[in-house]
């Protein structure tokens, strides 16, 4: 066998192919998950921006009207959501008839994830929101190719087990004052503060929902924000705006 040095050193002076630029498809979806101001907070923060078109590709952006509902209770869990925007509701369906609601998601939660075939709970839109789509299949294909995403995964899994401890205790050994109080900062922690950087909770689901939430009527409810507002800790700006005016008020009474 003979070796040509002239072909080798042509061989090497040879430029490498140019790779193709991305298709302005590619760039729009890829932007798309660069720009969700979720990323951070839900299962994708644990992924880089060289990650992101791995993601972009298994994952799609729905836009819902208000009392739409994203899983439900008992179907076939094929899918995993990640709140980008607004606000949804978790509930149980009761043999009579009544909702049990279980929690309210916002941007960054993930609803869907199923233990077993079906989902555990209901989860329907209060206000117009966006969620983003991704298959079981994918998920799981995504953490085997991104093992952080496995451990974002159980991060947030124990913060879900935390906070449904905190619920258990509120509903079983907290008084009304209480259990708004600790509702109100819960939410505030999650809420963006207003223009002056005073914390403010957005409360769009109704009284009904929030009662059943904590576990008061709609008229305890409403006399338990009057004696707080009496007190100075919040003010309500608008139906479904409150400024939390005295952090320290709602921290002592919870």
């Amino acid at each position: 066998m003979t070796f040509s040095v002239a072909a080798a050193t042509t061989a090497a002076i040879v430029p490498p192919p140019i790779p193709a630029p991305p298709t302005r498809a590619a760039e729009t979806v890829t932007g798309r998950c660069a720009g969700c101001s979720a990323r951070s907070k839900g299962l994708c923060g644990a992924l880089t921006a060289g990650d992101l078109p791995d993601l972009s590709t298994t994952s799609r952006p729905l836009d819902l009207l208000s009392a739409t509902p994203v899983v439900m209770e008992g179907e076939e869990a094929e899918a995993v959501f990640t709140v980008m925007s607004g606000m949804l509701k978790l509930y149980k369906t009761l043999p009579d008839g009544r909702q049990q609601i279980t929690g309210f998601a916002t941007a960054g939660d993930v609803i869907g994830l199923a233990v077993d075939s079906g989902y555990a709970y209901t989860a329907e839109t209060v206000t117009a929101s966006t969620v983003c789509r991704m298959s079981r299949t994918a998920l799981r294909r995504l953490m085997e190719r991104h093992p952080a995403v496995q451990g974002r995964l159980l991060a947030m899994t124990s913060v879900e087990l935390s906070a449904a401890q905190d619920q258990i205790l509120l509903l079983g050994c907290k008084t009304a004052v209480e259990r708004v109080s600790s509702f109100l900062l819960a939410l505030s922690r999650r809420s963006r503060p207003l223009a002056d950087g005073t914390p403010s909770v957005f409360l769009p689901m109704p009284k009904v929902d929030i009662g059943a939430y904590l576990g008061l009527r709609p008229e305890t409810l409403s006399r338990v924000l009057r004696k707080l507002e009496v007190a100075g800790a919040i003010t309500r700006l608008t139906n479904d705006r409150i400024r939390i005016e005295d952090p320290a008020v709602l921290e002592a009474a919870a």
